[in-house]
């Protein structure tokens, strides 16, 4: 889809949007959510570390970004799961995947 089309059949949530299938995508960029997710699972660190990481993003976007994953966490999972069922079927390993820890249950002390 491109980012015009995507645009069109945007909700906007400033500065989140989800697009005409429900992903959710930092506004104005190619980025989407859960890149900046899958990031901070794998790496950790700060705001700061993440602004390092992600240059071209400000750092309202990214927190933007971690505060919608907080309110959509359930659904985060699933998507997770579901790309760390695809990629173990494929046998696709990579040192920086955060799906190398053998488990996606990378939440710590969540609450429900």
């Amino acid at each position: 889809m491109t980012e015009k089309k995507r645009k069109k059949t945007a909700k906007i949530i400033e500065p989140v949007e989800i697009d005409g299938v429900g992903v959710a995508w930092i506004a104005g960029t190619r980025v989407k959510v859960i890149e900046i997710v899958l990031d901070k699972l794998a790496h950790g660190g700060t705001l700061k570390d993440l602004k390092s990481r992600f240059p071209g993003l400000k750092p309202n976007q990214i927190q933007a970004a971690l505060d919608y994953f907080s309110e959509h966490q359930d659904q985060f999972e699933v998507e997770i799961q579901r790309r760390w069922e695809q990629i173990s079927r494929l046998g696709i390993r990579d040192a920086d995947s955060p799906f190398n820890a053998g488990s996606v249950s990378c939440w710590g002390n969540r609450k429900k």
